[in-house]
């Protein structure tokens, strides 16, 4: 599922109008059914920075309420790992759609800005943002990794899907 709209409710523990009146959206939601465990379901936000994206920098900008990439509040940039009451509300959504609240929470991002760590361990040891990870397993995702990750199993047969046969295209121009 894609676009998966959720937000918090005024009913929430910790709600503020103010604060938590707009709805956001969890990129992609996927489920493997075939799959056990935190695997089985995966939830995706991607952040589509051209300059690159920093895990261990967004979090000093959040706790310094400061600005990050651009934005006026860094904290709002990612929510649901900042905030209980939107974290809450995350969890709450991908339950309703998958019957769990325990899954893999990935951040998606075109790529790591030149001094970004592609872990969480940063976020894991905050003391904020730490206890908003329980029960999950939070991984970033680079645009290179998965485009490696498609490439690495691709032959000279025609792919059927239009970005596998893109993938085919680039490595035959030698692009990758």
């Amino acid at each position: 599922m894609t676009n998966v709209r959720y937000g918090p409710r005024a009913g929430d523990d910790g709600y503020n109008a103010k604060l938590h009146n707009q709805p956001s959206d969890i990129d992609v939601l996927g489920v493997n059914p075939t799959k056990p465990g935190l695997d089985r379901v995966i939830a995706v936000s991607c952040k589509a920075m051209q300059t690159g994206f920093s895990p261990n920098r967004w979090l000093i900008a959040a706790n310094k309420g400061g600005r990050y990439q651009g934005r006026t509040d860094a904290a709002k940039h990612l929510h649901e790992l900042w905030d209980p009451v939107w974290s809450a509300a995350h969890r709450r959504r991908v339950e309703e759609l998958t019957g769990t609240d325990t899954f893999t929470y990935v951040l998606a991002v075109t790529r790591l800005d030149r001094n970004g760590v592609a872990d969480f361990d940063a976020l894991k040891a905050d003391s904020r943002v730490g206890p908003l990870l329980d029960h999950l397993e939070p991984q970033v995702w680079t645009l290179a990794d998965k485009f490696t990750e498609l490439t690495d199993d691709m032959t000279e047969q025609l792919e059927p899907s239009q970005v596998g046969r893109l993938a085919q295209m680039l490595r035959a121009a030698g692009q990758i």
